[in-house]
């Protein structure tokens, strides 16, 4: 079963950074809104896709504040996870994440704060996505679709993505391609009418 939610249509406020849902009411968030019903149908799921397009360096701010608001699913203690400092988890169950990111530069780097923010998730990047408008004439965009495909089939049946099926969910385009990219948007740019 999949359920779908746009985040854009949810009323989710900010976390306050009050840390009441440590303290005052353990796993549970002080504020009443849509994130009420959204944590516990989180909390019940195998996997969540967490999907957002990259402006101006960062994920839309409506999953900021999805994400910001499950803190409750975090305990208040530090740990050491791989040499970094985290939370520990409040609840038991594991959960596959998955993000899928688009982003209007070509370069790889325009992803770097989403591997940040979803560090143990699977990641699909297709940077300049503007390219989907010429798929066809671009053979690599048609290569990535079909691993986006098997990575799915795989995530499905529970399987692990590893090792060269991950990398290629990751799109990285040669120069080449990168310059026809940029020069296609400078054009279409340069044909954009200034509105007022």
């Amino acid at each position: 079963e999949v359920t779908k939610h746009y985040v854009t249509d949810l009323d989710i406020k900010g976390c306050l950074g009050c840390f009441g849902c440590w303290w005052s009411t353990p796993g549970k968030c002080v504020q009443r809104d849509d994130m009420d019903w959204v944590l516990e149908q989180i909390l019940d799921t195998d996997i969540i896709v967490w999907s957002s397009p990259i402006y101006h360096d960062n994920i839309i701010h409506h999953l900021q504040r999805l994400r910001e608001r499950t803190l409750p699913t975090a305990l208040p203690e530090f740990i050491l996870n791989k040499g970094e400092t985290t939370h520990p988890g409040r609840y038991k169950k594991q959960r596959k994440n998955v993000v899928i990111a688009t982003a209007g530069f070509p370069e790889p780097s325009a992803f770097d704060v989403v591997k940040r923010l979803f560090q143990n998730a699977v990641h699909i990047h297709l940077p300049a996505s503007s390219i989907l408008y010429a798929a066809e004439e671009v053979p690599m965009i048609q290569d990535f679709i079909v691993d986006v495909e098997s990575a799915a089939t795989k995530l499905v049946k529970g399987e692990e993505i590893e090792g060269d099926l991950k990398d290629r969910l990751s799109l990285v385009y040669p120069p080449e391609v990168k310059h026809e990219i940029i020069h296609r948007h400078n054009e279409m740019s340069k044909n954009q009418t200034p509105s007022g």
